[in-house]
């Protein structure tokens, strides 16, 4: 935090204070405002308030309890004040008067999103700790292996017979058994 550079125009009640560079607040102590409206809205002396009551504590003037300087809303006196009545019981719901009203209030109509709906929810980061702990692998920076020639790098469909074809050892009786592959050759 930036120390607070303070200025008194005519040495009454209003300080020009600034702490970065082209942000200075003017307080008014007799008024008890500040152009930053920080006390004007909270009740409470802004940082810049604070440092121009410091100021003028500081060169004689008369300050009194710090207290004095925030709103009374803020006060024990008013907090007493706003509690000192007293709450009456009530009876239940179903003794009270029923009440016809001519207007009810619906729910609001459902619209559909556009796009395809998701078809899984979007798991937390939590979730998807517990499922890399739990065994659930994924294929995820994994390299495959062509089905013809079991090398890896490549697929079946691209493979251009860079190792021997491996046997798997089926009688051929399946309904593609008199069908030959053609193999693109290149």
């Amino acid at each position: 935090m930036q120390p607070l550079t303070m200025f008194s125009g005519m040495g009454g009640d209003l300080y020009q204070v600034s702490g970065k560079p082209n942000h200075a607040c003017v307080v008014n102590l007799a008024a008890r405002t500040c152009s930053c409206r920080a006390w004007e809205i909270t009740g409470m002396p802004c940082r810049h308030a604070v440092a121009a009551i410091w100021e003028k504590a500081a060169n004689g003037g008369r300050v009194g309890a710090l207290e004095s300087w925030v709103h009374p809303v803020h006060t024990m006196e008013r907090w007493k004040e706003v509690y000192s009545f007293r709450v009456n019981p009530i009876n239940g719901r179903t003794l009270w008067t029923r009440v016809n009203v001519p207007t009810t209030i619906t729910p609001p109509k459902h619209h559909t999103q556009v796009g395809r709906p998701k078809k899984l929810r979007k798991r937390s980061a939590v979730e998807l700790e517990e499922m890399t702990q739990s065994g659930r692998l994924s294929k995820k920076h994994t390299k495959g292996a062509c089905s013809k020639c079991k090398k890896t790098g490549h697929n079946f469909r691209t493979c251009k017979g860079q190792g021997e074809a491996v046997k798997t050892g089926k009688s051929g009786k399946s309904g593609n058994a008199g069908k030959k592959r053609k193999v693109a050759a290149k």
